[in-house]
């Protein structure tokens, strides 16, 4: 029994260990941590071998939910503070998120802890703030649960070959027979959460001659990640890494600019040179101070959907 556990260890690790670092994000992980409420749902596109696993079945980028729930100088209520304070010794003025990690349960983590990843807040629509904050002393008395149940068959689905089978078919079979490690990995602790207050994550629409529209509230069986991100009841609020109203002057768009594309393939950074401009080729490099005309003509800002470029 022990060799067992020591096995069942050794996977969770392995599945969850996360890549390296990377060197930017996709959003501006400050603006986030400043305009964050709680209640919001925070969407990570997380590296780890589990991540993949869940980006390949669902097609989507983001592999994992969590619930924020505030600072605790922040929180009012003396009993949700002290539970809290159970599973987290840090400074009182740090960030917290909720959320159900593979091997762990329901924990208590920093926001920080995600400020190199890729992040998108979800805030629910019209949610009074009676309902946020029954939602939240939902998932606060949850920490610590949700931790045992190590099923070997429940973690085997995260070694099958996903990319092989028609998409249509990957959501349908990855959800059957999810037992807690699969629900770990997803966002089923975040929709338990809202359904607590019956605020479905992803509505059942149903459409009858008699009464039009109807919006179903839905058991949340296995809630994936994109799922947050595609409810017409939840607010999708994007802070992109780079504010591009602050450049509206400026030739920051590569193909009209002399940016230059660094990185590995499909990595987004851009470095941009002012006194330079590359050739497509590479061969040549021509000095703009050496020619008047390409420096006026560099400083010109070309629309894009101008003429001359159809």
């Amino acid at each position: 029994m022990q060799v067992f556990k020591q096995f069942i260890a050794f996977i969770l690790e392995w599945l969850t260990r996360t890549g390296e670092a990377k060197e930017h994000g996709l959003s501006d992980f400050d603006r986030i941590r400043a305009e964050i409420k709680p209640c919001d749902v925070v969407l990570v596109e997380g590296s780890s071998k589990a991540d993949k696993t869940i980006q390949t079945v669902t097609q989507s980028p983001w592999s994992h939910a969590a619930l924020y729930v505030g600072r605790p100088l922040d929180i009012i209520d003396s009993d949700l503070k002290t539970i809290i304070g159970h599973f987290f010794n840090g400074a009182p003025d740090t960030p917290l998120l909720i959320e159900a990690r593979l091997g762990e349960g329901i924990v208590v983590t920093p926001l920080n802890e995600y400020e190199q990843d890729h992040l998108r807040l979800c805030r629910p629509k019209s949610l009074s703030e009676k309902d946020a904050n029954q939602v939240i002393r939902f998932g606060v008395n949850r920490l610590g649960a949700h931790k045992g149940g190590g099923f070997l068959f429940d973690l085997l689905r995260f070694f099958f070959p996903w990319s092989l089978l028609p998409v249509g078919w990957r959501g349908s079979l990855f959800r059957r027979w999810a037992g807690r490690h699969t629900k770990n990995v997803t966002a089923a602790f975040v929709a338990e959460c809202f359904g607590f207050i019956q605020f479905p994550v992803y509505p059942l629409v149903k459409i009858t001659g008699e009464q039009g529209v109807q919006l179903l509230r839905r058991h949340p069986v296995l809630c994936m990640p994109y799922e947050i991100d595609q409810s017409p009841n939840f607010e999708i609020i994007k802070y992109p890494f780079i504010d591009f109203k602050l450049y509206e002057q400026e030739r920051l768009i590569p193909w009209k600019g002399s940016g230059v594309y660094s990185g590995v393939e499909q990595d987004p950074a851009l470095v941009f040179k002012s006194n330079q401009v590359e050739s497509d080729a590479g061969e040549s490099t021509v000095n703009v101070q050496d020619n008047p005309d390409n420096a006026k003509e560099d400083k010109k800002v070309t629309p894009i959907n101008s003429r001359q470029d159809q």
